[in-house]
């Protein structure tokens, strides 16, 4: 006999719309590359994650409108940073949690 199903409830945060900012490989890409350097031009950023520049655009517009991203223009440069610590944050995490589920079992 199986226990009933209760009703489920709306989380009040979305933890997998949360999870899929950072789910695309070339998205994680940049998001590593700006941990890792500061500040990086969009060009730059498309040639270190391995994609177009159209492709990297894309990237970037979502991950700024998510506000992951912030932006500054210098002359006819976009160069882009992480938002804050909080996506620093996020960022360590993701590294510690995936780092566990690759882990022999």
């Amino acid at each position: 006999m199986t226990a009933p199903r209760l009703p489920r409830t709306k989380p009040q945060l979305d933890l997998a719309k949360a999870a899929a900012l950072f789910a695309v490989p070339a998205r994680a890409e940049i998001l590593l590359v700006l941990e890792a350097r500061g500040e990086v031009s969009a060009g730059e950023l498309a040639a270190l994650a391995g994609v177009s520049a159209s492709t990297a655009s894309s990237h970037l517009a979502h991950l700024l409108d998510r506000g992951l991203l912030a932006v500054d223009q210098r002359g006819r440069s976009r160069v882009y940073r992480l938002a804050g610590e909080q996506v620093r944050s996020a960022l360590e995490s993701l590294r510690l949690l995936a780092a566990l589920s690759s882990r022999e079992r």
